[in-house]
């Protein structure tokens, strides 16, 4: 989806010169594959779920290259290399926060779901997770299947219940782009470089 749409839009772009619909639809895409993905349980199929997953792919491969361009079509020649750079380097920053802060809601929400539905199992837990002692990194795909049954559908029900919130905290921020691309101004292409002075 993401690959799809950022050549599809890098191509009607380059023919037509119009782009700030594609920031729109990158927006409203991408928060519709946010929610699409907040709805996801433990017994959604993998073709439903791949399928809301191509809809946020589509979504940012809509903006993708086209806030690069825009980024390079706003400035002068002799600063395109300074401003893609500094778009480059803002986008990182933006991706390290953000993944910081979603890790961080993630992780939190887990471990206490984790505690308060083993906890609401009972002693068993205690002998069946080496007593009592269950380190999150250590639940590997191949330790929760050899779990018992009770624990295992505790176990997942909590990454479930712990992921899918995560994509609705990310929803205010596509509003937020969607509000701030609205207001813009579509310069037209540049055809050639300019002339030196």
């Amino acid at each position: 989806g993401l690959m799809g749409a950022a050549l599809l839009t890098g191509n009607l772009a380059s023919r037509t010169g119009r782009y700030k619909w594609m920031t729109i639809a990158c927006a409203v895409g991408s928060a519709i594959g946010l929610g699409l993905l907040s709805t996801i349980e433990v017994t959604t199929s993998v073709q439903v779920l791949c399928t809301y997953l191509f809809v946020l792919g589509a979504g940012i491969g809509l903006g993708m290259q086209i806030f690069i361009l825009i980024v390079q079509n706003s400035f002068p020649d002799r600063e395109v290399g300074a401003a893609t750079a500094a778009n480059n380097f803002f986008r990182e920053i933006g991706a390290s926060l953000g993944g910081a802060f979603v890790g961080a809601q993630f992780t939190t929400r887990l471990t206490d779901l984790l505690s308060e539905r083993m906890s609401a199992l009972g002693p068993a837990v205690a002998s069946a997770m080496g007593g009592g002692n269950m380190d999150t990194n250590s639940l590997t795909p191949a330790r929760v299947n050899q779990l018992p049954d009770a624990i295992h559908d505790v176990i997942v029900g909590a990454y479930n219940d712990a992921l899918t919130p995560v994509f609705l905290l990310l929803i205010p921020m596509i509003v937020a782009g969607f509000v701030t691309v609205m207001f813009l101004k579509e310069v037209p292409l540049r055809a050639k470089l300019e002339t030196a002075e």
